[in-house]
């Protein structure tokens, strides 16, 4: 019975040992041979971490930022100085004889020589700066607001660049598949006019195989070159998305589809342009910037109050402390002082050519804004119609690939009873080959106008629909 048990205790052990092992071995994620595949929102998200334009505007937001909480540190913290300097001090006693009268048996020369120190610490407080701190602080904030705007119209520009090689590498894949069914059905044609001729069949001849096989000669080539177009539109998004040249890029989309979105007419096109376009708001941002630097620059007419503090400490080692009020020594004393302080700039003439250069840059920062929503308005214009105009041609490719699918497959029925010409179905087949590529890309181009009317409004149309 022990025996029993330590054998089962044994296999137990081995079993165990076994699934730890299978456990350990096996690879994690994103080490396997076979590559990960991606969809449209990761290959968007890899490009948002990977692109360099994206990364040095990150990096300008930071430094903006960094650059307003200074200065609004400055209306609120005091500037602090402090000093600390030691050397030497010749010795200096002070000694009162009987009458009362200090006298120091010490000279001025250096024969005893000790040590002296001195502290200064300097404090300044504004108080009411006339609007300078306040401008400086608005202009930080607003420089932020439009480096913000220039990280979103660089995500905006990478997104479609994104989506248009992504919906390309879907639909040379789907153009590829057509072919391959070409080929496969016009191998079974060939194979069956073969096998016609090989009976002796009158109703085929050997010119119809000739036929045959210039066509098949066409799908091939045209299928090296999908290849070759495929592979480059592959490394084209690989490059935009930040991979490199030995990673295996695999999408997750088989089937290019239409997305799926609701549009809008023009007006509310512009109407969100006008309100979410980074462009437009990183202008706007500036030209509040430049307004603001308005009213720093009209600051200086006005007094600059500040709390002020000098506080000094002085020690020598060896030398006379007389204690007394009304005489100055340069050695062994305490002095803080409190005092307000009101500095002004008395160059009126400078400050207001600052003023009229302040008021130039926002006159033309408002005149660029200005240009710019006209320049957006019509760019929607654009936009709508290319995407009205991609949708027309979508639904009318729809219905006619179902007429073409019909005259193939009446073509290829009379083909296969052996009453009709081969010229006859190789032009149905041809055709519909055609026609199914013109719908993949009708498809194509109307996705790539929603992807374009999102860029240019400033707003993601697919950004509440699972892609």
């Amino acid at each position: 019975m022990a025996k029993t048990l330590q054998t089962r205790f044994r296999r137990i052990d081995l079993l165990a040992f076994f699934l730890l092992t299978c456990f350990l071995l096996k690879p994690a994620p994103g080490q396997n041979d076979e590559a990960a595949k991606l969809s449209l929102v990761e290959c968007e998200n890899l490009a948002f971490r990977n692109n360099p334009l994206i990364r040095d505007a990150l990096v300008d937001l930071r430094f903006s930022e960094a650059k307003l909480t200074q200065t609004r540190n400055k209306r609120i913290l005091p500037t602090a100085t402090a000093r600390n300097v030691w050397g030497p001090a010749p010795r200096s006693r002070g000694i009162f004889n009987d009458y009362g009268v200090l006298n120091s048996p010490d000279t001025s020369g250096i024969g005893t020589l000790g040590f002296f120190t001195q502290i200064d610490v300097e404090l300044e407080q504004p108080i009411y700066t006339f609007g300078k701190y306040a401008g400086l602080a608005s202009a930080g904030f607003h420089t932020v607001r439009a480096t913000e705007a220039t990280v979103r119209q660089r995500e905006n520009e990478v997104r479609l660049q994104v989506r248009q090689l992504y919906w390309g590498l879907v639909l040379g894949m789907e153009l590829l598949a057509v072919i391959k069914d070409a080929q496969s059905e016009i191998r079974k044609a060939e194979n069956n006019l073969q096998e016609k001729l090989d009976q002796g069949s009158e109703d085929v001849s050997q010119t119809d195989l000739f036929k045959l096989q210039l066509f098949k000669y066409e799908i091939a080539k045209r299928r090296r070159d999908a290849v070759d177009k495929l592979e480059l539109a592959r490394a084209t998004l690989k490059l935009v998305v930040g991979l490199s040249e030995t990673d295996h890029l695999e999408i997750e989309t088989e089937f290019i589809d239409p997305v799926e979105t609701e549009l809008a007419g023009l007006d509310s096109y512009v109407e969100i342009a006008l309100t979410d376009q980074p462009k437009l708001e990183k202008l706007r941002a500036e030209e509040n910037a430049k307004s603001a630097r308005i009213d720093v620059a009209r600051s200086q007419y006005y007094p600059q109050l500040f709390v002020a503090s000098d506080i000094s400490f002085n020690y020598a080692q060896n030398r006379f402390d007389p204690s007394n009020p009304f005489r100055n020594s340069s050695t062994n004393f305490f002095r803080p002082i409190l005092m307000a302080e009101a500095r002004i700039n008395l160059n009126y003439v400078q400050t207001r050519d600052k003023i009229r250069i302040a008021q130039a840059e926002y006159e033309l920062a408002a005149q660029k804004e200005r240009a710019l929503a006209e320049e957006i308005g019509l760019e929607v214009e654009k936009a709508y119609l290319e995407l009205m105009a991609n949708a027309a041609n979508m639904k009318e490719s729809r219905k006619a690939l179902r007429a073409s699918n019909n005259w193939l497959r009446s073509a290829a029925m009379i083909f296969d009873l052996g009453v009709g010409e081969v010229s006859a179905f190789i032009n149905a087949y041809k055709a519909n080959a055609a026609m199914k590529a013109e719908h993949l890309q009708n498809i194509f181009e109307y996705n790539s106008a929603v992807a374009k009317m999102s860029h240019v409004i400033g707003h993601d149309l697919l950004a509440d629909t699972v892609r």
